[in-house]
């Protein structure tokens, strides 16, 4: 067979190729960096369940004690709306107005600069004027920061409520102090509080109002610095200090003293209670009262490091008598467990495609061609770190993908070199021109699949952010690779002969020969054949394309954004209506609990499964845990809602899904009477609702009907939950009115609202420090007093003259209720209208697809001044869709203009690409097989896959295009192609294949949101590959007739004879 002739590029990348070879000391050192160097880098590597996503969020909170949602919204969230959008980087402004608190929040748009969107919005809100208002405190700007979770510790015990607190406390600050913890928070309790509290009738009796009382607190507990005296022996400070600091010490203020010298002390007047606010909350654990503490990990710490450090203090930590400290929900075993799943999964990949090499080719080749992949992954590591890769289950399937990948350049020069030497040159010469012949196609082949992978490191939403790690890791072990590829193999494959002996040599042997059978009789013949009818072949490559795509478009293969991640935990959240006695709640909770355990009753009666390993409740609030994919973590109290939280037995050990527990549990529940939405969640990642829609009116009755109406209307699709919108009516409201009678007696409306706001919502007179939390003063009237209507008869306004009136002689009362909470986005107060689905019935996209055809246009001819728009984690899928399409598009471009520069041809390029769509449908064809739905993980593969399926064929029409050089004719060139290159066509194809297969057949639940990815990889890169041997050829030819044809036209119009074929 002809040598190849080396183009001047690869002549000068053979001279250092050569240098390699010829000093094997030096591949030998270079291979030994990589190796040790990569340990290095791999074990300094932080360690984490997932990716730490930058949520690129800012919020503007400002707390107003005392204000309804409406006053928050005049006051607070319209004023800093309005001073916020339009500033640079701002994609979207949404503000909530609650009682008590407003809060805007500012969705930063990717790739935007966190740190100067936010100095820019500080800059704004502080040039707002006569801001905030009068009793609200100060606004805080801040960035939500990505944290994820470590361990929860559950303190629980018999012991009082204030006890079990100063246990929680001690052992947080305990844990404050261990190296390595810098994040621990206490979940689901209340703040202290010390409130004072006087009786109206007590107040008449002394002739004290709640003014002159909470003067005097003020006056009597201080510390205050007084300044300096400079002496001659040095500077003295002078200070006032009278703080006092727990409800014993206020007991002993003199409130007034009168003429007679008489003292009237604050315990004479008042009940101090120093202890919690009002607001209850309570929290079980296993039914036992419980405070949670929760362990949490910053960005720059490694996730076992702080585990670790947790678990060596809890082995020396003695707690008060009647305490008990558990660990649960422990993230470091959710990532042990799947890093050993995927560690297991690519040991197994990497032994069969170490098993497979020894069948195709020598044993030193396929030792070396191993040892190189284990090289390429180490110096994968030695820079990851630069790259911002952390060891999560992300990166981990990034190195699955990656190691089928990686053997593709070292098995085709290490093949050519092999073909060499049986020409008989020596091993030096042999591995010089081996290297050198396929230089240029190994070179684009790998530039190709880093052209796929890399714009996917620009696809933003949440789960771009997530497997931005992916591309990150495949092109860093690519990049090692090729180094030592063309540098280190060469070298060793050099020096000695072959290493296969006996039984493996006789069975290497009998394989080529059936390899080389197949070339000469099966090969050659169908290419030769196809060639014949190659527009036949085309049109059937096109049909079997078409009919991949339609399984997709007739719903046989089914779309869902994202496939739902089997945790070990699940939760049910119930809400009561606004203003609900907090007994109710309780007993919503514990309806919720019963129907839980009954679910596990029946699992261990029926079947002898143990479901559960603690279940956890709150009433007063919901807890929601840091960790998963987009961090988070915190508790929002509110006495109308409760919580149910079950630790589950490992999937290991149990057989029932969390999904099915879930289904079992809300049959069980039934429903909860008086309950305004009950919400479940089985998934270890929350990517939002399932349906989201904002609609927008200008009035309210509009808007309101219109999402009754839609509500209805999705309410009436099978498979479609958890229905519900953001309008959520609050708590009854009296509002005051000043009269004539009040104005006459010299009230203004502030007076009025100064003296209510005193007594029932309380006058804050201090705020003290008690370690690491912050206590407020209240003057105010008695719990029993806030408890009835009957303190606002009895309820007395002071008047400027010293005297007094009935409440209700001065001002008019008027009953009203609004919403609990007002929302705004982007300046318009909109409802949000959610809902999820059951993937059992429908799917995300079916559902809103529906929606958008059928209901909306419904909506919009029955409220013509509504506006509407997709929201949430649906809007951000279809921006995330587009995104990924665009990089679709900028793949093929980059992988066209390659291969053109590569092959100096504008039309044989396509013949290359031809096999990705041929790559897409077997992607298509293998979630049909293996009964997947496609998702925008398949996507994502999708798009890396298309860099890599033309690899093949790379190397397949490089070698067309020598042997046309030669001169050989178009089809005898095609064929002998096709049969020289089938070989490693196979062995690359196959041991992609066989790195990814052990996780395409992974059965465990934590694996199966990144199987999709394997599954477009893996069939697509087989199918493509193995028609590429076909199909690629009757393509090649179809353009070569294109261009004879193309010559033959040009000359019969110009009159000049048909040119000799030129070779491309």
């Amino acid at each position: 067979m002809p040598a190849e002739p080396s183009s001047p590029d690869t002549a000068h990348a053979g001279g250092l190729i050569g240098w390699f070879i010829r000093n094997p000391v030096a591949a030998n050192l270079l291979m030994v960096v990589l190796l040790f160097g990569g340990f290095l880098a791999a074990s300094s590597l932080r360690s984490q369940v997932f990716p730490t996503i930058d949520p690129g969020i800012i919020t503007v909170s400002v707390p107003y004690p005392g204000a309804t949602p409406a006053e928050v919204e005049e006051g607070i969230t319209r004023r800093v709306e309005e001073a916020v959008l339009g500033i640079d980087g701002v994609k979207k402004v949404t503000s909530i107005a609650a009682e008590n608190i407003g809060t805007v929040t500012v969705e930063v748009q990717d790739f935007a600069d966190n740190q100067i969107v936010k100095d820019d919005i500080q800059s704004a809100v502080e040039r707002l004027a006569q801001f905030p208002p009068e009793n609200a405190e100060r606004f805080v700007v801040q960035s939500v920061e990505p944290t994820s979770g470590v361990v929860s510790l559950v303190v629980t015990g018999t012991i009082p409520p204030m006890e079990l607190r100063k246990a929680a406390e001690e052992l947080e600050r305990d844990l404050l102090t261990q190296p390595g913890v810098s994040l621990v928070g206490l979940a689901g309790d209340r703040d202290y509080e010390i409130s004072i509290e006087v009786s109206e009738d007590t107040l008449r009796n002394y002739g004290l109002s709640f003014s002159e009382v909470a003067t005097a607190v003020r006056a009597s507990s201080l510390d205050l610095a007084g300044g300096s005296i400079v002496t001659e022996g040095g500077e003295i400070l002078l200070r006032t200090n009278q703080l006092r600091e727990t409800g014993d010490e206020f007991e002993t203020i003199v409130v007034r003293t009168d003429p007679d010298g008489s003292k009237i002390l604050l315990s004479d007047i008042a009940v101090v209670r120093d202890g919690f606010t009002r607001d209850q909350v309570v929290n079980t654990y296993n039914g036992l009262p419980a405070i949670f503490v929760e362990v949490s990990r910053a960005e720059a710490e490694d996730v076992l490091k702080v585990k670790a450090a947790v678990d060596a203090y809890l082995e020396t930590y003695t707690p008060p008598q009647g305490v008990e400290i558990i660990e649960f929900r422990d993230q470091t075993a959710i990532l042990e467990e799947r890093v050993n799943l995927l560690l297991r999964n690519a040991l197994f990949g990497f032994a069969l495609v170490f098993m497979f090499l020894i069948l195709m080719l020598d044993l030193k080749l396929a030792v070396w061609v191993c040892v190189g992949i284990t090289t390429a992954f180490m110096g994968g590591f030695m820079l990851f770190g630069t790259a911002g890769v952390t060891i999560t289950m992300v990166s981990l399937f990034g190195l699955i993908i990656v190691l089928g990948l990686v053997v593709d350049d070292a098995i085709v020069i290490g093949e050519n070199i092999d073909a060499e030497r049986l020409t008989g040159l020596s091993g030096m010469d042999a591995a010089i021109k081996g290297v050198t012949g396929v230089f240029a196609p190994v070179l684009v082949g790998v530039m190709t699949t880093v052209a796929a992978f890399a714009p996917l490191l620009f696809v933003g939403g949440t789960f771009g952010e997530i497997a931005r790690a992916i591309p990150i890791v495949v092109i860093c072990v690519l990049a090692i690779s090729l180094v030592e590829a063309f540098f280190i193999l060469p070298s060793h494959l050099s020096h000695g002969g072959a290493w296969s002996r006996g039984p493996v040599r006789f069975i290497q042997w009998r394989v080529a020969r059936r390899l080389r059978q197949a070339s000469e009789y099966l090969i050659q013949p169908g290419v030769r054949f196809l060639a014949r009818w190659r527009y036949a072949t085309a049109g059937a490559a096109a049909a079997f394309v078409i009919a991949c795509l339609g399984l997709v478009s007739s719903g046989v293969v089914k779309f869902i954004f994202f496939p739902s991640i089997e945790g070990n935990e699940i939760s049910a959240t119930v809400t009561m209506p606004e203003g609900t006695p907090f007994a109710r709640t309780q007993e919503a909770v514990a309806k919720l609990e019963a129907a839980a355990i009954e679910v596990e009753h029946l699992a261990e009666k029926e079947r002898g499964e143990v479901l559960f390993l603690s279940v956890s409740s709150t009433a007063g609030g919901q807890t929601v845990p840091a960790g998963g994919p987009q961090g988070g973590g915190g508790f929002s109290a509110a006495e109308n809602v409760g919580q149910i939280q079950i630790e589950l037995v490992p999937f290991g050990a149990r057989r029932t899904s969390a999904a099915e527990i879930e289904r079992l549990w809300r049959e069980q529940l039934g429903t909860i009477e008086g309950a305004e939405k009950i919400s479940f969640n089985a998934s270890a990642a929350n990517f939002g609702n399932d349906i989201e829609f904002e609609l927008a009116a200008q009035d309210e009755d509009t808007l309101i009907a219109a999402a009754d109406t839609l509500k209805a209307r999705i309410g009436e699709m099978a498979g479609v939950n958890e229905i519900e919108d953001s309008f959520d009516l609050g708590k009854r409201q009296f509002v005051f009115e000043l009269t004539d009678a009040g104005r006459a007696a010299g009230l203004q409306p502030a007076d009025v609202a100064r003296q209510v706001r005193q007594a029932f919502f309380g006058e804050e007179v201090q705020r003290i420090q008690r370690g690491r939390e912050e206590v407020r003063v209240f003057v105010r009237y008695p719990e029993t007093a806030r408890q009835s209507l009957q303190a606002l008869d009895e309820f007395r306004v002071r008047l400027s003259d010293g005297g007094e009136a009935p409440l209700f002689t001065v001002a008019e009362i008027e009953e009203s209720r609004s919403f609990s909470s007002i929302q705004r986005i982007d300046g318009r107060r909109v409802v949000t209208v959610t809902a999820d689905v059951d993937e059992a019935i429908t799917t995300s996209t079916i559902a809103n697809n529906q929606i958008l055809q059928d209901i909306m246009p419904e909506i919009e001819a029955a409220y013509p001044s509504l506006r509407w728009s997709q929201a949430g984690a649906t809007r951000e899928q279809s921006e995330d869709l587009a995104s990924l399409a665009n990089a679709f598009l900028v793949v093929l471009v980059i992988i066209y203009a390659l291969v053109a520069t590569q092959m100096r041809s504008y039309l044989q390029p396509i013949a290359i690409l031809v096999s990705i769509p041929l790559g897409v449908a077997g992607a298509i064809l293998g979630h049909f097989i293996l009964g997947y739905p496609l998702s925008f993980v398949s996507i994502f593969g999708i798009v890396a896959l298309a860099g890599v399926a033309v690899n093949a064929s790379v190397v397949l029409i490089d070698l067309y295009n020598v042997r046309r050089r030669d001169g050989v004719a178009p089809v005898d060139a095609m064929a002998e192609a096709s049969a020289r290159r089938f070989r490693p066509i196979l062995l690359t194809t196959l041991t992609t294949a066989l790195g990814l297969g052990p996780l395409l057949f992974e059965t465990s639940p934590q694996a199966q949101f990144l199987i999709p990815m394997g599954v477009s990889l893996g069939f697509g890169i087989v199918i493509s590959g193995l028609m590429v041997i076909f199909v690629t050829p009757a393509i090649a030819l179809i353009i070569e007739d294109l261009r004879n044809l193309s010559n033959m036209l040009k000359s019969m119009l110009t009159g000049t004879e048909n040119p000799k074929q030129p070779a491309e």
